[in-house]
């Protein structure tokens, strides 16, 4: 769907999408295979699932009753369709946890329009409260609200046995908060207004029987959620345990109630700061010629060929002094820092959603990889994210009382080995490039460099230019890929906008999250779209495995990408450049829909 054509469809004919939401509610549940074009027969879900990516979208699916409908659905489903009458009353044929089916479906349907944030938090953080249970009836009224159906289901204690089935209800709403969790700010959201991993650990401990946590289904799903919840890193830095047992009925893993994860789910992969402070140095001395920014480039895409290279700070620097020294219009005005420290709650200034918690998890991930000193503090990267935010909020059209964590600067924290100055010196100095809009997503949220009507519908450049680019490209090069998007229901544009938000960060190892953000500052936001379509080329025989098996949003979501490397993929990049540099640089360069 054209993002600019929603945008109007949004703003200007709200009774229209309403009217829309109410279609959607008649045909997606009750009609199955509805003929949407004259040749692709599938259903709404990939047509929602654009939609859902702003928040305006959700709001009107919300407000036609839409998500209701939907939680009513998988609630009837979970139920088995009214069939017992109490808990004395066993269900004859009880919904399977492993997700088939009309479960599955159904499912699958409701997390297609929760799994973007910035659209998820209108509905956490609206004005609706979730209707308690009442322990008094074994049959609990349908779920009138998606709100309803997450505290049923998720937030879901001993005191709630009045629920029918209760563990297998347990056992989805784990799964449906894994997959939540997956996503970043929905995890600090969560853990700020819900601490949810003190409920997990605190229901981990009451699974205990003589001194040892039970192994069953609900702990073994329980522990994973914490993993994947205490622990940054990507597929090489940390153990994802697995769900099922092994064939001998044994768990190989530590089932933990008690911070810090155990020691078997990390692992060591330190780094060698020396070599990346060396190189900088010589970097930064080195004579300056009139071709000296090109020959740089093209130095950054030898050490790129490399397996292993630990100089991205030194080539960010210069590379990035030499583009504002050879091209010095700004593409945005620079960020203006006070000399006065910025105090959370003072009357000027607002809340960072989870900012405690998100810099405890950059800590702990920066020292177990050897790239921060063991004296290191979550305060210290408190304190820069608060900075930044202040002086982001200078140049923004409006300014709210709370906004998102900014992962980026924890990124960049952490290539500086916690170096306030130096990393403060490049932010303000990136700060004015194009290709800040694409991979620092709070560079650019509601500031004044955009339109406020598109300011405040809550696009921005990561979404309406990036994704948008992305699914152009895949649609050319990668046909398969967009096949296994489509017949899942699900649009590009949410993992591509969860990617560049998050910095790759838990999707990534960090060596490859160094080359990423090395390749987009000094190459430019073409290659941050190139990058993306690159490890969607990684991913494509697994893509294409789980879109049969209809698991393309579990494994997509909840997995880490594995065994992709830039080096090996430089070459693909290099040609996809070739192919579409000369139409990215136009639709990147406008900053208007």
């Amino acid at each position: 769907m054209c993002l600019s054509g929603f945008l109007v469809f949004s703003q200007g004919r709200r009774k229209l999408i309403n009217q829309t939401g109410v279609c959607f509610n008649e045909f997606t549940i009750k009609v199955t295979g509805f003929q949407v074009s004259k040749t692709q027969k599938f259903g709404y879900g990939y047509m929602v699932s654009q939609i859902v990516c702003i928040p305006a979208g959700l709001l009107a699916l919300e407000r036609c009753g839409f998500l209701s409908q939907l939680s009513q659905h998988l609630w009837t489903l979970l139920e088995n369709n009214g069939q017992a009458t109490s808990v004395d009353d066993p269900i004859t044929q009880p919904p399977d946890p492993n997700f088939e089916g009309a479960v599955l479906k159904a499912l699958t349907s409701l997390l297609q329009v929760l799994v973007c944030y910035d659209s998820l938090y209108c509905i956490l953080g609206g004005e609706y409260k979730a209707v308690p249970l009442n322990p008094e009836i074994y049959r609990q009224p349908p779920p009138e609200h998606v709100l309803d159906l997450i505290h049923r289901i998720i937030f879901i204690d001993k005191s709630r046995m009045c629920l029918l089935n209760y563990d297998t209800m347990q056992v989805f709403g784990l799964r449906i908060l894994s997959v939540l969790t997956s996503c970043l700010d929905t995890l600090l959201y969560l853990q700020e207004y819900h601490d949810v991993i003190a409920f997990l650990l605190q229901c981990q401990s009451e699974s205990k029987i003589g001194g040892r946590i039970v192994v069953d289904e609900s702990t073994i799903e329980r522990n994973q959620i914490l993993v994947r919840c205490t622990v940054l890193g990507g597929a090489t830095e940390k153990v994802i345990p697995p769900r099922v047992l092994t064939g001998d009925a044994s768990y190989p893993y530590t089932l933990f109630d008690t911070l810090p994860a155990p020691s078997c789910y990390c692992t060591p992969t330190p780094n060698d700061v020396k070599n990346e402070i060396k190189l900088s140095a010589a970097l930064l001395g080195g004579s300056v010629g009139d071709t000296w920014l090109e020959r740089t480039r093209s130095f950054v895409l030898v050490a790129c060929r490399k397996p292993s290279f630990s100089g991205h700070v030194g080539l960010m620097e210069v590379v990035l002094k030499y583009q504002l020294q050879e091209a010095p219009e700004q593409c945005f005005k620079p960020i203006e820092m006070s000399a006065e420290d910025f105090i959370p709650g003072s009357p000027t200034g607002y809340k960072i959603i989870g900012v405690k918690y998100g810099c405890k998890l950059f800590v702990e991930y920066g020292m177990r990889l050897g790239i921060l000193p063991e004296h290191s503090t979550p305060e210290a990267l408190e304190d820069f994210c608060y900075q930044f935010a202040h002086a982001l909020s200078k140049q923004q059209h409006y300014v709210g009382d709370q906004t998102k964590f900014d992962w980026f600067i924890g990124v960049i924290y952490l290539l500086y080995s916690g170096h306030i100055d130096r990393a403060t010196d490049f932010l303000v100095a990136f700060s004015t490039t194009l290709t800040s809009g694409y991979i620092w997503k709070q560079r650019l949220v509601k500031s004044r460099a955009i339109k406020p009507e598109i300011a405040s519908s809550g696009l921005t450049l990561v979404h309406y230019n990036a994704c948008y680019c992305v699914e152009r490209i895949i649609q050319k090069v990668l046909p398969k890929v967009s096949c296994a998007f489509r017949t899942a229901g699900m649009s590009p544009t949410h993992i591509v906008k969860r990617w560049l938000t998050a910095c790759f960060v838990n999707i990534l190892s960090w060596s490859e999250i160094c080359n990423f953000v090395l390749l987009s500052v000094s190459e430019g936001s073409v290659y941050t779209i190139l990058y993306c379509v690159a490890v969607l080329k990684h991913l494509e025989p697994r893509l294409l495995k789980h879109s049969t098996h209809h698991t393309l949003l579990y494994d997509l979501l909840e997995g880490p990408v594995t065994g992709f490397t830039l080096h090996q993929y430089l070459d693909y990049i290099l040609g996809l450049e070739k192919e579409f540099g000369k139409m990215l640089r136009d639709e990147l360069s406008c900053l208007e829909i």
